[in-house]
């Protein structure tokens, strides 16, 4: 049997399995650190400094969450009755989903340094972070439902795996844009790097979810094309 058949089979049929429940529970650690990323951004577009930090505070404890579970299914894939091939897909796209979480709490704790240096950013530009990280949180949540339905819901899948594709070409447009109106602010120049630092973070993370997305896309066409 094909490794990639029996790998989207294995999503189908173990749905219990301690392995999938578990990537589905890191999965849902991950976007909770994008919606706290976003709430962080889009409280300092009403000047909310202690919410923003509590916010910041929420994502590095769903950050920690997601590692657990990265830790607990990698562990969990040693025991299993994986074939070598399907086991070490499944360690890349864990490890994938994971770079998510990653990437976003090197936003924050970016921002974490501009709020403890009380740097002045106009509320422009937290507007556009705002847009930014809400589009970041809605490609995270394209992405549960696209692992969800895989070897399930194949076709809800592939439709979940691609808006997480635009989502990420709409991020791409304003990290540009965003990167422009920077450089055109009136930020305060201690606040500048900071400011790209967190937007490659953002950027990076949208990327991450792109990939997994695509991983998740590849391989249900590849079944698809071994079945006709």
């Amino acid at each position: 049997m094909n490794d990639r058949k029996s790998l989207l089979e294995w999503f189908g049929v173990r749905r219990e399995s301690m392995v999938r429940t578990g990537i589905r529970s890191h999965t849902i650690s991950v976007g909770d650190a994008t919606a706290e990323l976003n709430k962080a951004v889009s409280a300092l577009c009403g000047n909310d400094k202690e919410e923003a930090m509590d916010a910041i505070k929420r994502l590095l404890m769903a950050e920690d969450e997601a590692d657990s579970h990265e830790a607990s299914i990698s562990a969990d894939l040693t025991k299993g009755d994986l074939d070598a091939r399907e086991r070490e897909d499944l360690l890349r796209l864990v490890r994938r989903i994971d770079f998510i979480s990653d990437w976003a709490k090197e936003s924050a704790l970016n921002l974490q340094m501009m709020l403890e240096a009380d740097v002045h950013v106009p509320c422009d530009l937290w507007s556009r972070y705002a847009e930014m990280t809400d589009a970041l949180n809605k490609a995270a949540k394209a992405l549960l439902i696209s692992i969800e339905n895989l070897g399930v819901n194949n076709d809800k899948a592939t439709q979940s795996s691609r808006e997480v594709e635009r989502l990420e070409h709409v991020i791409d447009d304003l990290y540009f844009s965003t990167k422009k109106a920077i450089l055109f602010s009136d930020t305060d120049p201690r606040a500048v790097f900071l400011l790209r630092d967190m937007l490659h973070g953002i950027e990076n993370s949208a990327d991450s979810c792109k990939d997994v997305a695509d991983m998740i896309y590849i391989l249900i066409v590849s079944d698809s094309r071994k079945v006709r």
